[in-house]
C-alpha cells in the first residue's frame, strides 16, 4: 500500500450523473444538442429516433430560457401530430426534469407521473428494455424527479422509499436505469455518511485496499469512463489537481468494464488512463462494478469527497471545473 504523509485523505470519484452536463454508456447513439440550463445533462437519442428532433430541441430550449408553459405546448403540438412516439417520450422526461431546475413542483409531479405512465406502457410489463431506451430514459427521470418533488417537500423519508421502491422493482432492469435510482439515493443521504466500501474485481495504477485503509488520512475518489468526452475533455484539468496535491490527498478513480469483453475492458482502460490522463501510476483506479453502482454512477463524471473519518463530504455527479475541484479539496484539508 503506498504511503502517504498527509493526514487526510481525498477520494476523487469520477462517473455519470443525469442530472448535469455527464455522459453515459449508451447503445450507438446520436445526440442532442444539450440545453443551456444550469444541471441539463445531455441526452443520448437512439439512432432509431427520427433526427434531428427539432421539437425536443426546442423544448429544451424554452426549459433553458426559463420558459417552461411554451416548452409544454411545444410537446401539445407534438402530440397531436406524432402520438406517443419516441420524440413524445423523450419530451416528457425533460419537461419533468426542466420543472424540477426551474423549481415548479406542482408541474414537476404532473409530467414526471405523465412521464412514468407512458413509459411503463411502452415497456410493457414484464417490462422489455433492450430496444427501448427513450422509455428507459424517461422511466428513470420519472423517478427522480418524482423523489426530488418529496425530497422539495420536505418529505424526504418517502421520497427515500420511492427511490427503494424503484429500486426493487427495477432489480432487473439495465445498469444505467439502476445506477441513475441509486444516485438519487445518494444526493439525498450519502453526504454525511460513511463511504460505502466496495469489492474490487481489478485494478491498474497504484496499489488499492479498501477506504478503510485510507482511513485517518486526507481521501478523494473519481468516478470516470474510458469513452466519456466529458471525462476526456476534463483529464488536463484532473491532472494538475492530482499534481497540486500529491503527498497531501490520496486519489482513487474507480470504473468498471462496459462491454463483454473484460480483457479487452481493461486492456482499454490501462490504454486511455496513460494516454489521456497521464497518470498511470499516480492514481488507484479500482475496476469495479459494484463501486459504481453503489455510488450511483449513471453519468461520467462523478466526484465524491471524503474526510479524513470516511465520511463523504460533498457527492457531485457532474463535470467541474478545475477551481471548482480545488475548493471542494481545500474544504477537505482545512
Amino acid at each position: 500500500m503506498r504511503r502517504w504523509t498527509s493526514t487526510l485523505a481525498v477520494v476523487l470519484v469520477l462517473a455519470p450523473a443525469a442530472t448535469a452536463a455527464a455522459q453515459t454508456p449508451a447503445p450507438t447513439t446520436t445526440p442532442v444538442p444539450a440545453a443551456t440550463t444550469p444541471g441539463a445533462a445531455s441526452v443520448p437519442v437512439p439512432e432509431s429516433t427520427p433526427v434531428p428532433l427539432l421539437d425536443l430541441r426546442m423544448l429544451r430550449f424554452k426549459i433553458s430560457a426559463g420558459d417552461l408553459p411554451s416548452a409544454e405546448s411545444i410537446l401539445e403540438t407534438h402530440r397531436a401530430e406524432k402520438g406517443d412516439d419516441a420524440e413524445t417520450l423523450l419530451c416528457l422526461a425533460w419537461l419533468a426534469r426542466g420543472a424540477a431546475l426551474l423549481g415548479d413542483w406542482p408541474a414537476a409531479t404532473h409530467w414526471s407521473k405523465e412521464a412514468r405512465a407512458v413509459a411503463t406502457a411502452r415497456l410493457g410489463t414484464p417490462p422489455v428494455f433492450e430496444g427501448n431506451s427513450e422509455a428507459q430514459y424517461t422511466l428513470g427521470t420519472a423517478i427522480e424527479v418524482d423523489a426530488q418533488a418529496l425530497a422539495a417537500a420536505g418529505r424526504k423519508a418517502e421520497a427515500i422509499r420511492v427511490l427503494d421502491e424503484s429500486a426493487r422493482s427495477l432489480e432487473k432492469a439495465p445498469y444505467n436505469l439502476r445506477a441513475r435510482i441509486q444516485k438519487r439515493r445518494n444526493q439525498l443521504v450519502l453526504v454525511g455518511s460513511a463511504a460505502p466500501e466496495f469489492r474490487v474485481e481489478e485494478s491498474t495504477g497504484a496499489p488499492f485496499v479498501s477506504l478503510e485503509a485510507l482511513r485517518g488520512r486526507p481521501v478523494v475518489m473519481f468516478f470516470w469512463w474510458e469513452s466519456c468526452g466529458d471525462c476526456r475533455a476534463e483529464a488536463p484539468a484532473v491532472k494538475r489537481i492530482v499534481e497540486r496535491y500529491a503527498g497531501r490527498v490520496a486519489f482513487v478513480a474507480p470504473t468498471r468494464v462496459y462491454g463483454e469483453d473484460r480483457a479487452a475492458g481493461k486492456a482499454e482502460i490501462e490504454k486511455t488512463w496513460k494516454e489521456t490522463y497521464g497518470m498511470p501510476a499516480a492514481v488507484a483506479v479500482p475496476i469495479s462494478d459494484e463501486a459504481m453502482r453503489r455510488y450511483g454512477v449513471s453519468a461520467t463524471p462523478t466526484f465524491a469527497f471524503v474526510d479524513r473519518k470516511g465520511i463523504v463530504r460533498q457527492y457531485l455527479p457532474y463535470r467541474m471545473t478545475e477551481e471548482r475541484l480545488a475548493a471542494a479539496i481545500d474544504e477537505l484539508l482545512k
